[in-house]
């Protein structure tokens, strides 16, 4: 396995390279979140418009315009992100409380949601600033406007860090490796021994046949561990890279315990040794190469439901139902975002080591049993 250029790719290789793409993109992302360019904003011209833009607004660059129909044009071309009209009579009024700023929008474009969005945020402060102002003149204390206090504060002993968008998908990333690290030889492990005629001359030696598939097997297991570890070899190499960019995202690597990593490897073990008998069952029952890569490809989508789902449970409650606790994959994806979290739950951890040990074992014999059958040579 080791002098095919597809393993070394697939399993050792690509999960460094695209692990490493992943978190500059996404820290890419995150830091263009938190540090938003000013948004063009098509203003329609007037005095009022003139005065009011750089005091109310001034992270905004304004794009002064005739008249509305000209911003809405700009805005549909995506030259503005918004389009702000003044009524004529604003300073006016203001001085009443009925002042007016029509503000339109692309509904379908994100930008521009974000635009309206730090504009309705300028003219709530601004109503926050107003009314603390006729407080003031009314002799009312500005304590009156926060009655209530409401103060924030972590659970005693609460040593994590919080969730991040690294704690969100490395598990996703560790439990989808160890299965298509994998994924790149199995298929010629057995499926491509029929097409090339060399599966007799394996079965004829000395080792009986179930030797035959538990070396296949651990040697799969082998790979598959070894693709999984290779992600958090990516996420390593980020986080000596130092890019200013990930500094946020990989912070929480530093931050791992040993009894977090311990909880991480009671899981990813059984785990691979699932994905490792289930992926040489397939391909041992496939006739050749192309069947394999067929059947493989379907299964792979049964691994990839669970591991997807495990994205979405934080915003959920249903990572605390008991259902979750038994499904395989979702529980050990499970398993590992809680300890990264430094929250580990040992009883599922136990629990999802065990059932992905049941399943290998389980995997593992039918494999057996199928290199036992003399279909194991069919080749057509």
């Amino acid at each position: 396995m080791l002098r095919d250029k597809r393993v070394i790719n697939g399993a050792f290789v690509m999960p460094v390279f695209l692990i490493a793409l992943l978190m500059i993109l996404f820290g890419f992302l995150n830091d263009t979140l938190s540090k938003p360019k000013p948004a063009r904003v098509a203003v329609v011209d007037s005095p009022v418009a003139r005065t009011e833009m750089p005091q109310r607004f001034p992270d905004s660059i304004p794009v002064f315009v005739t008249d509305r129909s000209s911003g809405e044009a700009k805005l549909r071309k995506g030259d503005v992100k918004l389009v702000l009209v003044f009524n004529p009579d604003f300073e006016g009024q203001l001085a009443t409380g009925k002042a007016r700023i029509t503000a339109v929008y692309d509904q379908n474009a994100t930008l521009s949601q974000v635009a309206l969005a730090s504009i309705s945020k300028s003219v709530a402060e601004a109503n926050a600033q107003r009314l603390t102002t006729l407080l003031v003149k009314a002799k009312v204390p500005e304590s009156s406007l926060e009655a209530i206090e409401l103060k924030v504060e972590k659970p005693e002993g609460d040593t994590g860090k919080g969730p991040n968008m690294l704690v969100q998908l490395l598990p996703y990333l560790i439990v989808i490796w160890a299965f298509y690290g994998g994924f790149s030889t199995v298929a010629d492990m057995v499926a491509g021994e029929k097409e090339r005629g060399t599966m007799e001359t394996l079965l004829i030696s000395p080792a009986s046949r179930v030797q035959i598939a538990l070396g296949k097997f651990l040697a799969l297991a082998v790979v598959c561990l070894a693709s999984s570890l290779m992600s958090l070899v990516g996420l390593i190499v980020v986080r000596l890279i130092d890019l200013p960019i990930t500094k946020e995202m990989t912070k929480h690597l530093s931050a791992l315990t040993p009894e977090a990593l311990g909880a991480i490897f009671l899981v990813l073990i059984p785990l691979v040794l699932f994905f490792a008998g289930l992926l040489l069952a397939v391909s041992a029952s496939a006739r050749n190469m192309r069947e394999a890569q067929t059947y493989l490809t379907l299964v792979s989508f049964v691994v990839l439901m669970p591991a997807m789902f495990s994205q979405f449970l934080g915003f959920t409650d249903l990572g605390t139902q008991a259902w979750v606790r038994y499904t395989p994959i979702l529980n050990a994806a499970l398993s590992i975002r809680d300890a990264l979290l430094s929250k580990t739950d040992w009883s599922l951890v136990f629990t999802s080591g065990a059932i992905s040990l049941g399943l290998a074992l389980a995997m593992l014999s039918i494999v057996a049993r199928l290199f036992q059958r003399e279909q194991i040579l069919t080749r057509v």
